[in-house]
């Protein structure tokens, strides 16, 4: 068979029929490999298209109406030429950083159409020690995304096509993948699924200052108060506690707030405290404690708040420890004083002493230095460069520029070589 230019050999198997069979079951194979059942049939044939070249046997059986089979009947081995050699090696294989994870991706090559899947592996280190399968990816999907994973941690990876009849390409060669260190992606990710979790939902809303509409709410729905309230004029001081416990037939709640609040004409305070605890016959759930603190001034409100919750959600759980606030301080008592450890402040923090193992930075000005040892991904220059001053590049090669009527010196491994202030090439030492 010929298919847009490119001959095509299809392994046809057939037989006779059976006296009382109602189906047939089918199996071949190549090169003494393993037998592959046909899809059970009720014809008297079968065909696989796109085979490689090399020795087929196949084999059927009658099946009755009880279910009951037949002894395998068996052709005999016949040579078949088709394709030669293996599948082509996936195409194009890479890896992408994304936030908590490493995105795969690869292409197929022309005439790979009977490809069944895409084999992944995944080894921590570059030779393939403990190699582990990945996945094995159906065609003709051609990305996979592997989740899960904590910032900048790395892998290596292979990948290798298998076919419908079983056979297998190449391996590509391992591929470095690394999870984003980009802060900047991961602080949106993990700041947006912390707000849309229920603790983050509950540290954006703000404390509310009309009791009666609590209270309102608490009488409709059976909950236990205790109100003290006390007014003068424009001043009002209050306490409010209500406990709630409710159970339907698909959830069940209790939950508990407390308040204080006083106003004076149009400004007030408060201090909330709320702990809830839900779950439904769904598996879905969450416990929630927050304290909320407010001022309301001058029509605006000012609030700060700090949640703990742990919430389990289509099978999936999370603990989160939330705080809002302008300003966020950690103190040292052993002093005799309080010391500031490090504080935040309008979403910049400041640190008085900080020791890090490890750290992944993709911007920095930094003052005074005192390094150990460094690993540098990709070179290293001086601020003023290329104008002048010096840059060696991850490659090896060295250069300097003198500020003098433009005089430059490179270095690299050629050897030494000075140019004037036109650019000409005036002392070369080493390869000439």
């Amino acid at each position: 068979m010929v298919h847009q230019g490119i001959a095509i050999t299809t392994l046809r198997v057939t037989w006779d029929a059976a006296e009382s069979a109602i189906a047939y079951e089918a199996e071949w194979r190549r090169d003494n490999g393993n037998w592959i059942a046909a899809p059970r049939t009720s014809t008297q044939g079968f065909e696989v298209p796109n085979i490689y070249a090399g020795r087929y046997q196949a084999r059927v059986r009658a099946i009755n109406a009880a279910e009951i089979s037949s002894l395998w009947a068996n052709a005999p081995e016949t040579h078949l030429k088709g394709k030669a050699g293996e599948p082509p090696a996936p195409l194009g294989f890479k890896a992408t950083p994304i936030v908590f994870g490493i995105q795969l991706d690869w292409g197929f090559a022309p005439h790979t159409d009977d490809t069944l899947k895409t084999e992944i592996q995944y080894s921590p280190t570059s030779d393939g020690e403990g190699l582990m399968l990945l996945s094995d990816i159906p065609y003709p999907q051609k990305t996979y995304v592997m989740q899960g994973l904590a910032a900048g941690v790395a892998f290596y990876f292979r990948a290798r096509l298998v076919d419908k009849s079983g056979n297998q390409s190449p391996w590509t060669d391992f591929l470095r993948g690394e999870s984003s260190t980009d802060a900047s992606w991961i602080i949106d990710a993990a700041g947006n699924q912390f707000l849309s979790a229920e603790a983050g939902k509950r540290l954006q809303s703000d404390i509310n200052f009309t009791n009666e509409a609590i209270l309102g709410n608490a009488a409709l729905i059976g909950s236990v108060v205790q109100h003290q309230l006390k007014e003068n004029g424009e001043m009002r001081a209050e306490i409010l506690e209500v406990r709630t416990t409710q159970l339907s037939d698909k959830k069940a709640l209790a939950e508990k707030l407390e308040k204080v609040q006083v106003e004076v004409g149009q400004n007030a305070a408060a201090v909330q405290t709320k702990a809830t605890a839900v779950f439904d016959i769904d598996g879905n759930g969450y416990g929630i404690y927050d304290i909320g603190a407010g001022v309301k001034y001058n029509n605006q409100l000012y609030q700060a708040g700090m949640v703990i919750g742990a919430e389990v959600k289509n099978g999936k759980v999370e603990t989160h420890f939330g705080v809002r606030a302008n300003q966020f301080t950690v103190v040292n008592p052993s002093s005799g004083k309080l010391d500031p450890v490090f504080v935040i402040k309008n979403g910049q923090a400041f640190f008085n002493q900080v020791f890090i193992d490890k750290a992944s930075i993709n911007g920095a000005d930094i003052q005074d230095a005192s390094i150990t040892m460094a690993k540098i991904a990709d070179g290293i220059r001086s601020d003023n460069w290329p104008n002048g001053g010096w840059n060696l590049p991850k490659n090896g090669a060295f250069e300097m520029k003198g500020t003098a009527g433009g005089v430059r010196v490179a270095l690299d491994h050629t050897g030494l070589a000075v140019f004037d202030g036109r650019g000409v090439l005036r002392v070369k030492v080493g390869k000439i």
